[in-house]
C-alpha cells in the first residue's frame, strides 16, 4: 500500500505545475463503476459494483470572489454518497463525504473535452468482518472506517466522462484489527 501511496503522491506532484491552469469542477454528476475488490492483498475477491452520486458544491464561484487564488482549489468540495456491492459476497460498503475535482487540461483532442482529477474523503460503513480467522476475509476492526479515493479521467464532452479509480478504506489504526481494503477499477460519469 505504501508503494501505491508513493506512486499517487508522485503523480500529484507531477501535476502541480498545472495547478495554475486547473479549474474546479463543481456541478452534479452520477458515476457508475466496476472495481476489482482487494487486488493488492487478494484476501477478499470478486468485483464491486459502484453507483455514486456527487452533488453540486454549495460553495459558488461568487462566494470565492475575494479568496486568495492559491486557496480556491480547496474550497469547493461536492457532497458525495455511494455504495460498493461486492459480487462475491465479501465486504460491501456505503460511504458519504466530500469530493474535490479539478479539470487539469481542457480541449485535449476536441472542444469541451479534458483531463480531470478527483479526490474523495469521508467515512465508510461496511458489513465486513471485524475480526476473523477466515483466510479469505479481512479483519477490518470496525464497521466504520476512513475512506479515501481518487479518479484520474477523461471528460469526453460536457456530459460524459470515463476514469480510472482507486480507493482505500481503513480504520486508521484506531482498532486492534486494521486490515484495509483497496479497490481498483473504471467508472463512467454523467454530469447533470
Amino acid at each position: 500500500m505504501r508503494r501505491l501511496a508513493i506512486a499517487g503522491a508522485a503523480a500529484l506532484a507531477a501535476l502541480v505545475p498545472m495547478r495554475s491552469h486547473a479549474q474546479n469542477i463543481t456541478n452534479s454528476e452520477v458515476k457508475f463503476g466496476v472495481w476489482w475488490h482487494d487486488p493488492i492483498e487478494g484476501k477478499e475477491g470478486g468485483a464491486d459494483i459502484n453507483p455514486e452520486l456527487i452533488l453540486t458544491s454549495p460553495i459558488t464561484d461568487e462566494m470565492l470572489a475575494n479568496a486568495p487564488p492559491w486557496l480556491i482549489w480547496a474550497l469547493q468540495p461536492r457532497p458525495t454518497l455511494g455504495v460498493s456491492i461486492n459480487t462475491a459476497g465479501d465486504t460491501d460498503q456505503f460511504y458519504l463525504g466530500a469530493t474535490w475535482s479539478w479539470m487539469l487540461v481542457r480541449n485535449v483532442a476536441m472542444p469541451d473535452d479534458g483531463i480531470f482529477f478527483s479526490y474523495f474523503f469521508g467515512p465508510g460503513f461496511n458489513d465486513g468482518k471485524i475480526s476473523t480467522s477466515d483466510p479469505h476475509r479481512k479483519a477490518l476492526g470496525s464497521h466504520i472506517m476512513f475512506r479515501e479515493a481518487a479518479d484520474l479521467g477523461y471528460q469526453i464532452n460536457p456530459t460524459y466522462s470515463v476514469s480510472l479509480f482507486m480507493d482505500h478504506v481503513s480504520n486508521g489504526g484506531l482498532a486492534k484489527q486494521n486490515q484495509s481494503i483497496n479497490d481498483l477499477g473504471v467508472r463512467l460519469g454523467i454530469h447533470f
